[in-house]
C-alpha cells in the first residue's frame, strides 16, 4: 500500500512536471510572438518614420528647384509679336525687368535669343525663340503681258502680309510665247517655310500700242535756272507697267536766252515707242527778280502757321486755298514776268490778281510736296486767268483760290463741275485739256465744308 502511494505521488509528480513544461513552453511562444509582434510594429512605425521624412526631403527639394529662378528658362513667341515681360514671369506680379536691350531684338526674324531679366535685385537668363507658324496672305493681281515678254512672280500678287520675309515665286513657270489665258499659281513662302499658293490669271497678248505721254507742256525759265523737265509728265501704256521715259534736251543751252525744242520718247516692253515735243524758252531774268528759295521760305511761314503734322495732304491743301481767297485782297494787276515775283508779291504786299493768287497758292503746295501742274486759261479774249491742277493720290483736281464777282469755290473740282460754273460765267475758266493730265471725274465735294473751313471724315 505504501508502495501504491509512492507511485501515485511520483506519477502526479511527473504529470505535474509535464504540464509545466508545456506551460513554460506555451509562455515562452507567447513572449516571442510578442516580441515579434513589437519588433514588426517598431520596423512598420520607422518605415512609416523614413517614407515621412523623404517625402518632406523632396517637397523641401521641389520648393528649392522651383524658388530657385523666378522666370521660365525658355519663351517662345510668334514672329511679330511684341515681347513683353509678363511673357517670361512665373509670377505675374513680380518686381522685374529687362537688362537685355529688347527693343533691339527684330521679332520678324526667327532665331534664339539669350535675354537677361532682373528680379528684384537677382539677375536671371532665359532663353526667347521666336517662330514663324503662320503662313503669308496675298490677294492675286490679274496681268497682260506681251507676247514673248518678261514676267516676274511678284507681278501676279499685292498686298503681301506676313511678320517675316516672303519669297515669292511660280509653281510653274507660265508660258508667253503664245497668245490667251492661263491660270497661274504663285508660291508664298515665308521664313518659318510655311507657304501659301495664289491662283492669278495671265491673259498673253501681241502689243502693237505704243505708251501714252501725258503732261508734257512748253516751258519757261531764266538764264541760270535749273529746269525739271519730268515735271508733271506721266507715260502710261495699256501692258507695261513700267514704260521708259527718254528726253532730249541735248540742244538747250540754259545760260543763253532763246527757245530751244525738247523731245520726249517713250518706249514700252514690246518695244512700242511714242514722242512728244515742247519748246522751252529762255529769258535774261526780269527786273525784280526773286529766286525760288526766297519764295519758298516765305511760303514755309505761312504753311508753319496753318498746317500741322496730323493734318491729311488734302486738309494742308484746304488750308491753302483758305489762306490764299480771305488773305490776299484782289487788285486787278500783277507783275507776270515770272511766277516767284507773282508770289512774292502776294506775301509781302497781301495784294495782286488771279497770277499771284496762284503763284503763291504754288509756292505753298510745293513746300507741302502736293503735285501740283500750271493751268492758263487758252480763251483770253475776255480776260487772262491762271490757276491749278493738284493731286492728291486719287487724280487730278482744279485748284483756284481766287475770288470773283460770281461767287463760288474752286477746290477739288472735276472737269464738269469747273465747266458748269465756265459757261454761266463767260468762260471763266476754258483751257486746252489735251496739254494737262488727265483729270478725275470723280466729285469730292461732299467731303469738303466751306462754311466751317474743315474737311468732312
Amino acid at each position: 500500500m505504501l508502495h501504491f502511494k509512492r507511485y501515485n505521488a511520483l506519477e502526479e509528480n511527473l504529470v505535474f512536471i509535464h504540464e509545466r513544461s508545456e506551460m513554460d513552453d506555451y509562455r515562452n511562444q507567447k513572449r516571442q510572438k510578442m516580441r515579434a509582434r513589437r519588433r514588426r510594429a517598431q520596423r512598420i512605425k520607422m518605415t512609416g518614420m523614413c517614407i515621412a521624412t523623404l517625402i518632406v526631403f523632396i517637397f523641401m527639394v521641389f520648393l528649392a528647384i522651383s524658388n530657385l529662378s523666378k522666370i521660365k528658362k525658355n519663351v517662345t513667341l510668334e514672329a511679330g509679336s511684341e515681347i513683353n515681360i509678363k511673357d517670361f514671369l512665373k509670377k505675374e506680379n513680380a518686381d522685374a525687368k529687362f537688362v537685355t536691350d529688347v527693343s533691339q531684338i527684330n521679332t520678324g526674324n526667327i532665331g534664339s535669343h539669350e535675354i537677361v531679366v532682373k528680379v528684384g535685385k537677382k539677375e536671371y537668363t532665359s532663353k526667347l525663340t521666336i517662330e514663324d507658324t503662320k503662313a503669308p496672305t496675298a490677294k492675286a493681281n490679274d496681268v497682260t503681258v506681251n507676247k514673248d515678254g518678261q514676267i516676274e512672280a511678284n507681278q501676279f500678287v499685292t498686298d503681301i502680309k506676313d511678320a517675316t520675309k516672303v519669297d515669292v515665286s511660280f509653281k510653274d513657270k507660265p508660258d508667253v510665247s503664245k497668245d490667251g489665258e492661263s491660270e497661274v499659281i504663285i508660291v508664298l513662302t515665308d521664313e518659318g517655310k510655311n507657304q501659301k499658293e495664289v491662283k492669278a490669271k495671265l491673259t498673253v497678248v501681241s502689243d502693237s500700242q505704243p505708251p501714252v505721254i501725258e503732261g508734257v507742256k512748253d516751258i519757261t525759265a531764266y538764264i541760270g535756272e535749273t529746269v525739271s523737265y519730268k515735271k508733271d509728265v506721266t507715260v502710261t501704256d495699256n501692258m507695261d507697267q513700267n514704260p521708259t521715259l527718254d528726253i532730249d534736251n541735248s540742244k538747250v543751252n540754259l545760260n543763253k536766252a532763246g527757245t530751244y525744242e525738247v523731245v520726249y520718247t517713250a518706249t514700252d516692253s514690246a518695244g512700242n515707242t511714242s514722242s512728244a515735243s515742247s519748246k522751252i524758252t529762255i529769258k535774261e531774268k526780269p527786273k525784280g527778280y526773286v529766286d525760288k528759295e526766297d519764295v519758298y521760305a516765305l511760303a514755309q511761314k505761312v504753311v508753319d502757321q496753318i498746317t500741322n503734322d496730323s493734318m491729311t495732304d488734302m486738309e494742308k491743301a484746304f488750308a491753302i486755298y483758305r489762306w490764299t481767297k480771305t488773305n490776299i485782297g484782289y487788285t486787278g494787276t500783277s507783275n507776270k514776268d515770272s511766277w516767284t515775283i507773282g508770289a512774292y508779291q502776294a506775301f509781302t504786299k497781301k495784294s495782286g490778281d488771279c497770277f499771284n493768287y496762284y503763284a503763291a497758292a504754288k509756292a505753298m503746295l510745293d513746300v507741302c510736296g502736293i503735285q501740283n501742274v500750271d493751268i492758263v486759261k487758252s480763251d483770253t479774249s475776255h480776260s487772262a486767268h491762271y490757276w491749278s491742277l493738284i493731286n492728291l493720290g486719287d487724280g487730278w483736281y482744279h485748284f483756284d483760290a481766287t475770288p470773283r464777282k460770281g461767287g463760288g469755290n474752286f477746290f477739288m473740282l472735276t472737269d464738269a463741275e469747273l465747266a458748269a460754273y465756265s459757261t454761266k460765267h463767260k468762260n471763266s475758266h476754258i483751257f486746252d485739256s489735251s496739254l494737262y493730265p488727265e483729270r478725275a471725274t470723280v466729285s469730292v465735294q461732299d467731303k469738303i465744308n466751306y462754311a466751317k473751313g474743315t474737311i468732312n471724315k
